[in-house]
């Protein structure tokens, strides 16, 4: 669980229009818990988006062999077919509905947002999750008026 807990809360901590990081995270920690991807989506950095679709370009180089990966990964079926056609909220859906993903995630009663640090339009939001002995720290960044998922976390984990 520990190698998985920073790539979850990372999915999670996209912000859904809110004008504090901390409020943001946990808007998006519903949406998640929810299955609604375009909740996260919308809560992810341009940055972030701009580092998913290159994901996603790659995949479309080998579709069968990342469908293969990904469907063990995320233990859905998938074909190379279906995946050359996925849009980010796709693959944001089947990440956040993923038996292979959400079993390794904590109840959301789990979690809990114990406040924030703002530092002009960056921001790291600090978490407590039960049974995880380490305070989890998530950066954020302000796009507009809305604070969203840094993509440091996202290219970390690409």
């Amino acid at each position: 669980m520990k190698k998985f807990l920073p790539l979850l809360l990372a999915v999670l901590a996209g912000a859904v229009m809110s004008n504090e990081p901390d409020e943001a995270f946990e808007n998006l920690i519903d949406a998640f818990y929810e299955g609604d991807a375009y909740g996260v989506e919308t809560g992810l950095s341009s940055n972030s988006i701009n580092m998913l679709n290159m994901m996603l370009m790659m995949v479309r180089m080998q579709p069968d062999q990342a469908a293969v990966e990904i469907s063990r990964e995320f233990q859905i079926a998938l074909t190379g077919a279906e995946l050359v056609n996925w849009t980010v909220n796709d693959f944001i859906y089947a990440f956040i509905n993923a038996p292979g993903i959400t079993d390794e995630f904590p109840p959301r009663e789990d979690i809990e947002v114990t406040g924030c640090e703002i530092q002009g339009d960056c921001s790291t939001v600090f978490l407590k999750v039960s049974d995880y002995p380490e305070a989890v720290e998530i950066a954020m960044v302000r796009e507009g008026d809305d604070w969203k998922l840094s993509e440091s976390l996202v290219q970390s984990e690409l």
